[in-house]
């Protein structure tokens, strides 16, 4: 199976490692067109999140760069650099079916920091619609990625893994609620900033409202009729975001720039010594690390921010979960499996189609048909019998044991290759491919 990935995530790097390998949506697109132009032959795709970026690539050859060296020639200025920052250690590489396994994890929320939250099945689905913009897709991740999103949808719905709508933003909230307690600050009224307005954006501000926080979001562009922020939070531009800085006790930043969105320099003839949390959502950070000598200050990064208030995840309806899972990558790698017999069903299809055509070659000139008539019908009944056949044909996939794939297939094929080159009538051509498919079968 020539499937293969290379990553780096939360597990083996920091945020100061991660956010090297992150990509925004301009620079992920650029990166997938690069790696089409250089490979042509390669299918690929780019998960790329705050927590990890992956790289998903098919149709390799011996010849080729892993997936991982295809990340650092992409993000490292170096070769000294990327063997220096990034060894052998950080990074997480897998073939066949191991990367359709973890793939299908991923998906189902099952290798995520927050076990079970629902935003990364929304990112792997973002990842194969990049991939096709790019057209860096082949029809082997394509079929993946679907098949993982669908196994992803089953493990929401028929198990109650994600019945607790654990996400980003809930962790958020949760984390300025201990800050609350602290500061001996009540939730009702605490003025909160949100930066951004993306998707983490918006679920943040959300859940700080129904929490009964005075929430204030920025906004780069407002154009009238936009609807870009929850219900009941204030707006500002982004540009005042330091001129309003001071009135607020929480303040949030969750946005893709690849600048930093605060930083010590021009917060600090700003600042009052008053107490407040930052919280940092984003990857690579929006928040400038150096805020933290700032004398009241309280900066968490996203590593950081379910310690002490996130539970343990208990992986609930663990059976239910494996047995879909395993359900869904047996189907998987039936169809890749049987790809490799395509060119014989397209063989076979085309034996027997002419043969049906000669066989009703005298029956047609008795039809009186004019010739373009009779072509049009014989052009009809060649189309039509292939599908037929076609449709049979790929049927034994899912009726026919693996195991008889290959001796039923290669009987056709053979049969079929024979009459072509041995010039045997249609009739015993005909005779023939009954006679294998009945033994095969």
């Amino acid at each position: 199976m020539y499937i293969q990935m290379a990553g780096i995530d939360h597990t083996r790097a920091d945020i100061h490692r991660r956010e090297r390998f992150s990509f925004s949506s301009s620079s992920l697109e650029a990166a997938l067109e690069w790696i089409t132009r250089s490979y042509p032959h390669l299918g690929c795709v780019i998960i790329a999140t705050c927590n990890r970026t992956e790289l998903y690539l098919s149709g390799s050859r011996q010849e080729d760069p892993g997936p991982e060296q295809i990340l650092l020639t992409l993000k490292a200025p170096s070769p000294e650099e990327a063997t220096d920052a990034f060894p052998a250690a950080l990074w997480v590489c897998r073939q066949g079916m191991e990367a359709v396994e973890h793939l299908f994890l991923l998906a189902g929320g099952l290798k995520s920091r927050i076990v079970g939250e629902h935003q990364i099945l929304a990112q792997v689905k973002g990842a194969l619609d990049a991939a096709r913009k790019a057209k860096s897709t082949d029809p082997v991740l394509e079929r993946l990625f679907q098949m993982a999103i669908a196994c992803a949808k089953r493990i929401k719905t028929e198990t109650n893994l994600n019945r607790s709508e654990v996400s980003l933003a809930t962790v958020a909230l949760e984390r300025i609620q201990a800050y609350g307690r602290e500061q001996q600050l009540p939730l009702s009224g605490l003025h909160c900033l949100v930066i951004g307005n993306g998707v983490i954006g918006r679920q943040t501000a959300a859940q700080l409202v129904k929490a009964g926080c005075q929430v204030t979001v920025t906004l780069r562009q407002h154009r009238q009729g936009e609807d870009l922020v929850p219900q009941g939070c204030k707006v500002i531009a982004y540009d005042r975001r330091y001129a309003s800085l001071m009135a607020y006790t929480v303040l949030i930043s969750a946005t893709m720039s690849p600048h930093y969105t605060l930083t010590l320099e021009q917060l600090s003839p700003l600042w009052d010594g008053r107490h407040r949390l930052f919280i940092d959502l984003a990857v690579p950070r929006d928040m400038d690390p150096a805020i933290r000598s700032l004398e009241g200050v309280t900066l968490i990064d996203i590593d950081h921010l379910g310690e002490g208030v996130l539970p343990k995840n208990e992986q609930s309806d663990a059976a239910a979960i494996q047995a879909i899972l395993q359900e869904c990558m047996t189907e998987f790698a039936h169809w890749y499996a049987f790809r490799s017999y395509v060119g014989s069903i397209a063989a076979i299809q085309q034996a027997a189609s002419a043969d049906l055509v000669l066989r009703l070659n005298r029956h047609l000139a008795s039809l009186g048909l004019d010739a373009e008539s009779q072509d049009r019908l014989r052009n009809a009944l060649s189309h039509t019998s292939q599908r037929v056949l076609g449709k049979l044909l790929f049927g034994l996939k899912d009726t026919l044991d693996l195991s008889m794939w290959e001796p039923c297939f290669h009987a056709l094929e053979t049969i079929a290759l024979q009459a072509s080159r041995t010039g045997k009538t249609h009739e015993q051509t005909r005779q023939e491919l009954s006679k294998g498919s009945a033994e095969s079968l």
